[in-house]
């Protein structure tokens, strides 16, 4: 079984959000990130810095930004959300994207 990266960022944001209410400190970050990742591709549609200022909010270790955002932003995670329906290959708002073929170079013929 794969590990769905982007929900394991969501749980770790969860938690910090609790830990920095229990803390009575600000977590107004933690709940925009938390609109952030409603969208599974937001990884996708932003660049570099800014998905490592959201890792790091959620917890994610300095040493660890780098691995965790390669996973997040993976040609099998790409796919999965176009296969999906979730982003277009086509859509000039992506940071991060892949190769795709047309279909129709695929289909036999006659």
């Amino acid at each position: 079984m794969e590990i769905d990266e982007i929900k394991v960022i969501e749980i770790m944001n969860d938690a910090m959000i609790e830990l920095l209410k229990d803390q009575n400190k600000n977590y107004e970050k933690n709940l925009k990130i938390k609109q952030y990742l409603k969208d599974e591709a937001i990884f996708f549609k932003i660049n570099k810095t800014n998905a490592y200022k959201i890792l790091e909010n959620v917890g994610v270790k300095q040493e660890q930004l780098e691995i965790v955002y390669k996973k997040l932003t993976s040609p099998n995670v790409f796919y999965d959300l176009l296969h999906r329906g979730k982003i277009e290959a086509n859509d000039e708002n992506l940071v991060v994207k892949y190769k795709t073929y047309d279909k129709e170079l695929f289909k036999k013929s006659n």
